[in-house]
Protein backbone atom coordinates (compact mmCIF):
# COMPACT_ATOMS: atom_id res chain seq x y z
CA UNK A 1 0.00 0.00 0.00
CA UNK A 2 2.35 2.40 0.98
CA UNK A 3 4.67 1.65 -2.65
CA UNK A 4 1.52 1.90 -4.35
CA UNK A 5 1.26 5.41 -2.56
CA UNK A 6 4.73 6.81 -3.16
CA UNK A 7 5.07 6.20 -6.96
CA UNK A 8 1.61 7.74 -7.13
CA UNK A 9 3.15 10.82 -5.76
CA UNK A 10 6.35 10.19 -7.90
CA UNK A 11 4.48 10.30 -10.65
CA UNK A 12 2.33 13.90 -9.19
CA UNK A 13 5.50 15.28 -8.77
CA UNK A 14 6.66 14.70 -12.21
CA UNK A 15 3.47 15.72 -14.01
CA UNK A 16 3.92 19.21 -12.23
CA UNK A 17 7.45 19.45 -12.80
CA UNK A 18 6.90 19.05 -16.66
CA UNK A 19 3.87 21.32 -16.00
CA UNK A 20 5.37 24.09 -14.04
CA UNK A 21 8.35 23.82 -16.98
CA UNK A 22 5.38 24.25 -20.15
CA UNK A 23 4.76 27.45 -18.13
CA UNK A 24 7.82 29.26 -18.23
CA UNK A 25 8.79 27.97 -21.38
CA UNK A 26 5.17 29.80 -22.73
CA UNK A 27 6.55 33.10 -20.57
CA UNK A 28 10.05 33.24 -22.11
CA UNK A 29 8.46 33.17 -25.48
CA UNK A 30 5.94 35.58 -24.96
CA UNK A 31 8.73 38.10 -23.58
CA UNK A 32 11.05 36.96 -26.47
CA UNK A 33 7.89 38.18 -28.95
CA UNK A 34 6.84 41.32 -27.01
CA UNK A 35 10.19 42.63 -25.12
CA UNK A 36 13.27 42.06 -27.68
CA UNK A 37 16.37 43.90 -26.09
CA UNK A 38 13.43 45.58 -23.80
CA UNK A 39 11.69 47.41 -27.21
CA UNK A 40 8.25 47.86 -26.50
CA UNK A 41 7.36 46.68 -30.15
CA UNK A 42 3.74 47.81 -30.05
CA UNK A 43 4.55 51.75 -29.27
CA UNK A 44 4.16 54.04 -31.61
CA UNK A 45 6.51 56.91 -32.68
CA UNK A 46 7.04 60.44 -33.47
CA UNK A 47 9.29 62.54 -35.22
CA UNK A 48 9.46 66.02 -34.26
CA UNK A 49 11.17 68.81 -36.27
CA UNK A 50 12.28 72.25 -34.99
CA UNK A 51 13.81 74.47 -37.43
CA UNK A 52 16.16 77.00 -36.18
CA UNK A 53 18.68 79.55 -38.24
CA UNK A 54 22.29 79.29 -37.78
CA UNK A 55 25.41 77.09 -39.25
CA UNK A 56 25.17 73.40 -38.68
CA UNK A 57 26.81 72.60 -35.01
CA UNK A 58 28.84 69.73 -34.19
CA UNK A 59 26.58 67.75 -31.53
CA UNK A 60 22.74 66.71 -32.53
CA UNK A 61 21.80 65.98 -29.58
CA UNK A 62 20.28 62.31 -28.01
CA UNK A 63 16.31 63.25 -29.56
CA UNK A 64 14.95 64.39 -26.23
CA UNK A 65 13.48 68.63 -25.93
CA UNK A 66 15.87 70.81 -25.48
CA UNK A 67 14.75 73.48 -22.90
CA UNK A 68 16.90 76.14 -23.53
CA UNK A 69 17.11 77.03 -27.11
CA UNK A 70 18.73 80.47 -27.11
CA UNK A 71 21.63 79.42 -28.31
CA UNK A 72 20.28 77.84 -31.62
CA UNK A 73 19.44 80.71 -33.29
CA UNK A 74 15.59 81.91 -34.33
CA UNK A 75 12.77 79.62 -35.51
CA UNK A 76 12.17 79.15 -39.01
CA UNK A 77 8.59 79.02 -40.74
CA UNK A 78 8.27 78.01 -43.96
CA UNK A 79 11.16 74.94 -44.34
CA UNK A 80 9.14 71.49 -45.78
CA UNK A 81 10.40 68.47 -44.72
CA UNK A 82 9.60 65.04 -46.09
CA UNK A 83 9.69 62.05 -44.27
CA UNK A 84 10.13 58.31 -45.55
CA UNK A 85 10.16 55.18 -44.04
CA UNK A 86 12.84 52.59 -45.23
CA UNK A 87 11.64 49.27 -45.51
CA UNK A 88 14.16 47.32 -46.77
CA UNK A 89 17.88 46.99 -48.17
CA UNK A 90 18.55 44.60 -51.18
CA UNK A 91 15.34 42.69 -50.54
CA UNK A 92 15.37 42.27 -46.55
CA UNK A 93 12.96 43.45 -44.36
CA UNK A 94 14.12 46.13 -41.83
CA UNK A 95 12.48 45.24 -38.68
CA UNK A 96 13.79 46.92 -35.81
CA UNK A 97 12.18 44.94 -33.33
CA UNK A 98 14.76 41.91 -34.33
CA UNK A 99 18.35 41.75 -34.30
CA UNK A 100 18.57 41.69 -37.60
CA UNK A 101 16.73 44.68 -38.27
CA UNK A 102 19.52 46.29 -36.32
CA UNK A 103 22.37 44.61 -37.66
CA UNK A 104 21.07 46.09 -41.75
CA UNK A 105 21.25 49.71 -40.87
CA UNK A 106 24.23 49.83 -38.65
CA UNK A 107 26.62 52.50 -39.93
CA UNK A 108 24.06 53.28 -42.47
CA UNK A 109 24.01 57.10 -43.95
CA UNK A 110 21.17 58.63 -45.35
CA UNK A 111 23.26 59.78 -48.59
CA UNK A 112 23.94 55.60 -48.76
CA UNK A 113 19.91 55.49 -48.89
CA UNK A 114 19.31 58.29 -51.36
CA UNK A 115 22.37 56.90 -53.72
CA UNK A 116 19.39 53.47 -54.21
CA UNK A 117 19.04 49.74 -52.96
CA UNK A 118 16.63 50.93 -50.12
CA UNK A 119 12.76 50.24 -50.24
CA UNK A 120 10.73 53.17 -48.69
CA UNK A 121 7.15 54.46 -48.60
CA UNK A 122 6.64 57.74 -48.22
CA UNK A 123 4.78 58.98 -44.87
CA UNK A 124 4.38 61.80 -45.97
CA UNK A 125 5.57 65.98 -46.07
CA UNK A 126 4.64 69.24 -43.49
CA UNK A 127 6.22 73.01 -43.67
CA UNK A 128 7.28 74.16 -40.48
CA UNK A 129 5.08 76.85 -38.52
CA UNK A 130 5.87 80.34 -36.90
CA UNK A 131 7.59 78.74 -34.26
CA UNK A 132 9.74 76.29 -36.38
CA UNK A 133 7.85 73.20 -35.81
CA UNK A 134 6.69 70.51 -38.22
CA UNK A 135 5.26 66.73 -35.91
CA UNK A 136 4.95 63.83 -37.51
CA UNK A 137 3.03 61.44 -35.71
CA UNK A 138 1.75 58.17 -34.90
CA UNK A 139 4.62 56.47 -37.15
CA UNK A 140 5.59 52.38 -36.77
CA UNK A 141 8.90 51.34 -35.20
CA UNK A 142 11.72 51.44 -38.17
CA UNK A 143 14.32 53.57 -39.95
CA UNK A 144 13.17 56.64 -41.67
CA UNK A 145 14.60 59.20 -43.89
CA UNK A 146 13.83 63.24 -43.46
CA UNK A 147 14.48 65.09 -46.21
CA UNK A 148 14.13 68.96 -46.45
CA UNK A 149 12.38 69.52 -50.27
CA UNK A 150 11.76 73.44 -49.42
CA UNK A 151 14.03 75.20 -47.72
CA UNK A 152 12.78 79.07 -46.07
CA UNK A 153 12.44 82.28 -48.68
CA UNK A 154 15.73 83.58 -46.87
CA UNK A 155 17.76 80.06 -46.45
CA UNK A 156 21.02 80.02 -48.76
CA UNK A 157 21.05 76.15 -48.37
CA UNK A 158 18.77 72.83 -47.00
CA UNK A 159 19.71 70.63 -44.57
CA UNK A 160 21.39 67.64 -45.23
CA UNK A 161 19.23 64.44 -45.26
CA UNK A 162 19.35 62.21 -42.05
CA UNK A 163 18.37 59.35 -40.61
CA UNK A 164 16.32 58.89 -37.77
CA UNK A 165 15.53 55.13 -36.30
CA UNK A 166 12.03 54.48 -33.69
CA UNK A 167 12.95 53.80 -31.43
CA UNK A 168 15.97 56.05 -31.12
CA UNK A 169 18.96 54.57 -28.29
CA UNK A 170 19.37 56.08 -25.39
CA UNK A 171 22.01 55.40 -22.32
CA UNK A 172 21.48 52.35 -19.71
CA UNK A 173 19.52 50.55 -22.21
CA UNK A 174 17.01 53.05 -22.07
CA UNK A 175 14.83 53.98 -25.49
CA UNK A 176 12.88 56.99 -27.18
CA UNK A 177 9.82 56.72 -28.85
CA UNK A 178 9.12 60.44 -29.53
CA UNK A 179 12.38 61.76 -31.27
CA UNK A 180 12.97 65.59 -31.01
CA UNK A 181 15.47 66.63 -34.11
CA UNK A 182 17.16 70.51 -34.22
CA UNK A 183 18.04 70.84 -38.22
CA UNK A 184 19.39 74.13 -38.97
CA UNK A 185 19.76 76.50 -42.40
CA UNK A 186 22.14 78.90 -42.94
CA UNK A 187 19.88 82.10 -43.86
CA UNK A 188 20.83 85.14 -45.91
CA UNK A 189 20.85 88.35 -43.43
CA UNK A 190 22.95 90.42 -45.89
CA UNK A 191 21.29 93.95 -47.33
CA UNK A 192 22.76 94.82 -50.49
CA UNK A 193 22.99 98.72 -51.50
CA UNK A 194 22.89 100.27 -54.47
CA UNK A 195 24.38 103.76 -55.27
CA UNK A 196 23.89 105.81 -58.52
CA UNK A 197 26.58 108.27 -59.81
CA UNK A 198 26.10 111.64 -61.36
CA UNK A 199 26.12 111.68 -65.29
CA UNK A 200 29.22 112.25 -66.44
CA UNK A 201 28.00 115.27 -68.33
CA UNK A 202 23.95 116.63 -67.00
CA UNK A 203 22.61 116.46 -70.39
CA UNK A 204 20.81 113.66 -71.34
CA UNK A 205 22.54 110.86 -73.86
CA UNK A 206 25.28 110.95 -71.28
CA UNK A 207 25.80 107.85 -68.78
CA UNK A 208 24.81 106.80 -65.40
CA UNK A 209 26.38 104.50 -63.32
CA UNK A 210 24.61 101.69 -61.04
CA UNK A 211 26.54 100.53 -58.80
CA UNK A 212 25.39 96.76 -56.46
CA UNK A 213 27.33 96.21 -53.04
CA UNK A 214 26.36 93.16 -51.59
CA UNK A 215 28.38 91.10 -48.90
CA UNK A 216 28.58 87.15 -49.37
CA UNK A 217 26.21 85.32 -47.01
CA UNK A 218 26.76 82.37 -45.00
CA UNK A 219 25.80 79.10 -46.77
CA UNK A 220 25.86 75.88 -44.79
CA UNK A 221 26.83 73.67 -48.18
CA UNK A 222 28.37 75.98 -49.97
CA UNK A 223 27.30 78.42 -52.60
CA UNK A 224 26.05 76.96 -55.69
CA UNK A 225 24.39 80.14 -57.55
CA UNK A 226 25.30 83.28 -57.41
CA UNK A 227 23.57 86.15 -59.64
CA UNK A 228 23.14 90.01 -59.69
CA UNK A 229 19.83 90.73 -61.38
CA UNK A 230 18.75 94.36 -62.73
CA UNK A 231 15.76 95.37 -64.42
CA UNK A 232 16.83 98.54 -66.24
CA UNK A 233 14.33 100.97 -67.05
CA UNK A 234 12.76 101.80 -70.63
CA UNK A 235 14.95 105.31 -70.30
CA UNK A 236 17.93 103.39 -70.11
CA UNK A 237 19.95 101.89 -72.78
CA UNK A 238 22.49 99.48 -71.73
CA UNK A 239 26.03 99.89 -72.28
CA UNK A 240 27.91 97.65 -70.25
CA UNK A 241 28.72 95.80 -66.40
CA UNK A 242 31.31 94.75 -64.65
CA UNK A 243 32.71 93.54 -61.26
CA UNK A 244 35.47 94.80 -59.31
CA UNK A 245 37.69 91.56 -58.41
CA UNK A 246 36.83 89.13 -61.24
CA UNK A 247 37.42 88.50 -64.90
CA UNK A 248 34.27 88.93 -67.20
CA UNK A 249 33.83 85.52 -69.25
CA UNK A 250 35.75 83.97 -66.53
CA UNK A 251 33.97 84.20 -63.25
CA UNK A 252 30.97 85.37 -64.39
CA UNK A 253 29.13 85.68 -67.37
CA UNK A 254 26.25 88.88 -68.51
CA UNK A 255 23.19 88.12 -70.05
CA UNK A 256 20.80 90.55 -71.77
CA UNK A 257 17.02 90.03 -72.59
CA UNK A 258 15.59 93.11 -73.27
CA UNK A 259 15.87 95.59 -70.42
CA UNK A 260 17.26 92.96 -67.75
CA UNK A 261 20.74 92.63 -67.13
CA UNK A 262 21.62 89.75 -65.18
CA UNK A 263 25.25 88.98 -64.06
CA UNK A 264 25.98 84.50 -63.15
CA UNK A 265 28.77 83.96 -61.31
CA UNK A 266 30.57 80.54 -62.83
CA UNK A 267 32.47 78.19 -60.77
CA UNK A 268 35.35 79.21 -61.29
CA UNK A 269 33.81 82.61 -59.60
CA UNK A 270 31.62 80.40 -56.91
CA UNK A 271 34.87 79.27 -55.29
CA UNK A 272 36.34 82.85 -55.25
CA UNK A 273 32.85 83.61 -52.83
CA UNK A 274 34.08 83.81 -49.17
CA UNK A 275 31.24 84.65 -46.58
CA UNK A 276 31.69 88.06 -45.20
CA UNK A 277 33.36 89.39 -48.28
CA UNK A 278 31.90 92.08 -50.41
CA UNK A 279 30.90 92.25 -54.16
CA UNK A 280 30.51 94.99 -55.84
CA UNK A 281 29.34 95.56 -59.24
CA UNK A 282 28.56 98.62 -61.58
CA UNK A 283 26.35 98.20 -64.22
CA UNK A 284 26.91 101.27 -66.65
CA UNK A 285 23.33 102.86 -68.71
CA UNK A 286 22.64 105.51 -71.14
CA UNK A 287 20.06 108.23 -70.47
CA UNK A 288 17.54 108.24 -73.33
CA UNK A 289 14.86 109.85 -72.53
CA UNK A 290 13.21 112.01 -69.36
CA UNK A 291 9.87 111.09 -69.19
CA UNK A 292 8.33 112.23 -65.48
CA UNK A 293 11.91 112.99 -64.78
CA UNK A 294 12.41 110.42 -61.75
CA UNK A 295 14.53 107.39 -63.51
CA UNK A 296 14.42 104.73 -60.52
CA UNK A 297 16.19 101.57 -60.16
CA UNK A 298 16.73 98.33 -58.01
CA UNK A 299 18.78 95.18 -58.25
CA UNK A 300 17.98 91.77 -56.68
CA UNK A 301 20.69 89.31 -55.25
CA UNK A 302 20.30 85.60 -55.92
CA UNK A 303 22.43 83.50 -53.41
CA UNK A 304 21.23 80.05 -53.49
CA UNK A 305 17.82 81.40 -54.69
CA UNK A 306 17.68 83.24 -51.48
CA UNK A 307 17.10 86.24 -53.24
CA UNK A 308 17.16 90.25 -51.39
CA UNK A 309 16.27 93.37 -53.45
CA UNK A 310 18.57 96.57 -53.07
CA UNK A 311 16.78 99.91 -51.84
CA UNK A 312 16.06 101.74 -54.98
CA UNK A 313 17.72 104.59 -55.99
CA UNK A 314 16.78 107.41 -58.74
CA UNK A 315 18.39 109.80 -61.29
CA UNK A 316 16.29 112.72 -61.62
CA UNK A 317 16.22 114.59 -64.32
CA UNK A 318 13.92 118.43 -65.64
CA UNK A 319 13.42 120.72 -68.66
CA UNK A 320 14.88 124.14 -69.13
CA UNK A 321 12.87 126.63 -72.09
CA UNK A 322 14.66 129.72 -72.95
CA UNK A 323 12.25 132.41 -74.70
CA UNK A 324 13.96 134.98 -76.86
CA UNK A 325 11.83 138.02 -77.34
CA UNK A 326 12.11 141.63 -78.47
CA UNK A 327 12.16 144.13 -75.66
CA UNK A 328 9.04 145.61 -74.30
CA UNK A 329 6.97 142.88 -76.99
CA UNK A 330 6.91 139.33 -75.27
CA UNK A 331 4.72 138.20 -78.00
CA UNK A 332 7.57 139.03 -80.52
CA UNK A 333 9.93 136.17 -80.15
CA UNK A 334 13.11 135.98 -81.65
CA UNK A 335 15.41 133.20 -83.44
CA UNK A 336 18.48 132.23 -84.26
CA UNK A 337 19.93 133.37 -80.66
CA UNK A 338 22.53 131.10 -78.97
CA UNK A 339 22.91 130.25 -75.28
CA UNK A 340 25.55 128.78 -72.99
CA UNK A 341 24.78 126.83 -70.10
CA UNK A 342 27.31 126.46 -66.79
CA UNK A 343 26.91 124.57 -64.04
CA UNK A 344 28.85 127.54 -61.87
CA UNK A 345 28.30 131.05 -61.41
CA UNK A 346 31.91 132.05 -62.83
CA UNK A 347 30.87 130.56 -66.34
CA UNK A 348 33.74 128.40 -66.20
CA UNK A 349 31.96 125.07 -66.51
CA UNK A 350 29.76 124.97 -69.72
CA UNK A 351 27.62 121.89 -69.82
CA UNK A 352 25.52 122.41 -73.07
CA UNK A 353 24.62 124.94 -75.42
CA UNK A 354 21.43 125.66 -77.15
CA UNK A 355 19.47 128.11 -80.06
CA UNK A 356 16.41 129.52 -80.44
CA UNK A 357 14.01 127.95 -82.87
CA UNK A 358 11.68 129.76 -85.07
CA UNK A 359 9.33 130.39 -82.52
CA UNK A 360 11.87 132.03 -80.61
CA UNK A 361 12.56 129.06 -77.95
CA UNK A 362 15.27 126.16 -76.99
CA UNK A 363 14.45 123.56 -74.62
CA UNK A 364 17.21 121.32 -73.13
CA UNK A 365 16.60 118.19 -70.38
CA UNK A 366 18.75 118.96 -67.54
CA UNK A 367 20.12 116.69 -64.42
CA UNK A 368 19.06 117.70 -61.28
CA UNK A 369 20.22 115.24 -58.59
CA UNK A 370 20.01 111.49 -57.20
CA UNK A 371 17.49 110.34 -54.96
CA UNK A 372 15.86 112.79 -52.63
CA UNK A 373 17.74 115.75 -54.45
CA UNK A 374 15.47 117.45 -57.73
CA UNK A 375 16.67 120.65 -58.27
CA UNK A 376 19.84 122.22 -59.29
CA UNK A 377 20.68 125.77 -60.12
CA UNK A 378 22.37 126.58 -63.78
CA UNK A 379 23.37 130.10 -64.93
CA UNK A 380 22.45 130.86 -68.76
CA UNK A 381 24.63 133.06 -71.22
CA UNK A 382 23.75 134.91 -74.38
CA UNK A 383 26.37 133.69 -76.54
CA UNK A 384 25.00 135.12 -80.07
CA UNK A 385 22.89 137.94 -80.37
CA UNK A 386 19.66 137.37 -83.60
CA UNK A 387 21.01 139.65 -86.24
CA UNK A 388 19.80 142.96 -85.34
CA UNK A 389 20.02 142.50 -81.77
CA UNK A 390 21.84 143.56 -79.08
CA UNK A 391 24.12 140.90 -77.36
CA UNK A 392 23.49 140.55 -73.51
CA UNK A 393 26.01 138.90 -72.38
CA UNK A 394 25.22 138.73 -68.54
CA UNK A 395 25.04 135.58 -66.15
CA UNK A 396 21.22 134.47 -65.49
CA UNK A 397 20.59 131.81 -62.60
CA UNK A 398 17.69 129.69 -62.61
CA UNK A 399 17.06 126.44 -61.07
CA UNK A 400 15.83 123.60 -62.50
CA UNK A 401 13.69 120.95 -61.03
CA UNK A 402 13.05 117.16 -61.55
CA UNK A 403 9.47 116.63 -63.55
CA UNK A 404 8.03 115.99 -66.68
CA UNK A 405 8.58 118.52 -70.10
CA UNK A 406 4.78 119.77 -69.51
CA UNK A 407 6.77 121.12 -65.57
CA UNK A 408 9.07 122.98 -68.03
CA UNK A 409 10.87 125.80 -65.89
CA UNK A 410 11.11 128.81 -68.30
CA UNK A 411 12.89 131.80 -68.52
CA UNK A 412 12.44 134.82 -71.06
CA UNK A 413 15.55 136.84 -71.92
CA UNK A 414 14.86 140.31 -73.69
CA UNK A 415 16.80 141.64 -76.93
CA UNK A 416 17.18 145.07 -77.63
CA UNK A 417 16.78 146.24 -81.38
CA UNK A 418 20.26 147.82 -82.80
CA UNK A 419 20.25 151.32 -83.49
CA UNK A 420 21.28 153.40 -86.13
CA UNK A 421 23.63 155.98 -87.26
CA UNK A 422 22.78 159.47 -87.68
CA UNK A 423 21.42 160.40 -91.09
CA UNK A 424 22.82 163.28 -92.91
CA UNK A 425 20.30 166.80 -93.04
CA UNK A 426 19.99 166.61 -96.63
CA UNK A 427 16.38 166.16 -96.68
CA UNK A 428 15.76 169.10 -93.92
CA UNK A 429 17.89 171.77 -96.90
CA UNK A 430 16.03 170.87 -99.52
CA UNK A 431 13.12 171.70 -97.71
CA UNK A 432 14.40 175.01 -96.68
CA UNK A 433 15.18 175.47 -100.35
CA UNK A 434 11.95 174.96 -101.46
CA UNK A 435 10.46 177.16 -99.12
CA UNK A 436 12.37 179.95 -100.03
CA UNK A 437 12.09 178.85 -103.74
CA UNK A 438 8.37 179.46 -103.04
CA UNK A 439 8.41 183.01 -101.23
CA UNK A 440 10.92 184.15 -104.34
CA UNK A 441 8.61 183.23 -106.68
CA UNK A 442 5.63 184.68 -104.75
CA UNK A 443 7.75 187.80 -104.40
CA UNK A 444 8.59 187.97 -108.03
CA UNK A 445 4.68 187.41 -109.06
CA UNK A 446 3.73 189.90 -106.70
CA UNK A 447 6.49 192.16 -108.58
CA UNK A 448 5.13 191.78 -111.74
CA UNK A 449 1.39 192.18 -111.22
CA UNK A 450 2.05 195.69 -109.50
CA UNK A 451 4.23 196.47 -112.73
CA UNK A 452 1.34 195.50 -114.81
CA UNK A 453 -1.21 197.42 -112.27
CA UNK A 454 1.28 200.55 -112.51
CA UNK A 455 1.80 200.53 -116.63
CA UNK A 456 -2.21 200.20 -116.85
CA UNK A 457 -2.34 203.35 -114.73
CA UNK A 458 0.15 205.56 -116.68
CA UNK A 459 -1.59 204.39 -120.09
CA UNK A 460 -4.96 205.97 -118.48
Amino acid sequence: MKNRKSGLLRRLTAVAAIASLSVLGMAGTAQATDNVGNIDAGHKGSIIIHKYDGSYGTDGGNGSEIADTSDLGNPLGGAEFTVKQVTAKGGQTIDLTKPEGWDLISGLKASEVKAGGFATTTVGSKTTDGSGLATFGGLPLGLYLVEETKAPTNATSTTDPFLVTLPLSQSNGKWLYDVNVYPKNSVNKTQPTKEVSNPSAPVLGETVDWTITTPVPAANNGITKFSIVDQLDPRLSYVSAKVAGFTDGTDYTIVRDGQTVTINFTSTGLSKLKAGNKVVATITTKVTSQGDGTIENTALVNTNDSKVETPQVSTNWGSLKVIKHVAGDQSHTLAGAEFDIFSDKDGQNKVASVRTAADGTASITLWVGNNDDTSQTYWVKEAKAPSGYILDDSLNEVTVKAGATTATVEYKFANTQQGHPELPLTGADGKLLAMIAGIGLMLIAGGAGIVVANRRKNQV
